[in-house]
């Protein structure tokens, strides 16, 4: 019997950077991919990236998440995840945004 090996994609989350009034999140991260990294940043839509976050790290989580982001008075606020949670934000290649993400990247 022969193992098969699946490639597997996670983005680790360095900076969730929000505009103020902006529709959108910006996740700024390394993306692994078959052992190798690649830095990058991935906007994504305010209500995906509340909904991927309650799937998560849980409702109470994101919603102080949320008003730190909010109560911040610059125009750009961010949070550096592992220092929020006291573990880092690690999005896998389920959740379906990552790769949609990436193929646009290589197709560029």
């Amino acid at each position: 019997m022969t193992t098969e090996n699946y490639s597997k994609t996670l983005f680790k989350v360095n900076y969730i950077i929000y505009e103020k009034n902006d529709s959108a999140v910006l996740l700024d991260g390394v993306v692994y991919i078959n052992n190798k990294s690649y830095y990058t940043s991935i906007p994504l839509d305010i209500v995906r990236f509340t909904h991927i976050c309650e799937q998560i790290i849980g409702l109470k989580k994101t919603n102080l998440m949320w008003s730190l982001l909010l109560k911040n008075n610059d125009q750009v606020s961010e949070i550096i995840p592992n220092e929020y949670l006291g573990h880092p934000m690690i999005f896998s290649d389920n959740l379906s945004f990552i790769n949609s993400y990436l193929f646009k990247l290589k197709t560029a």
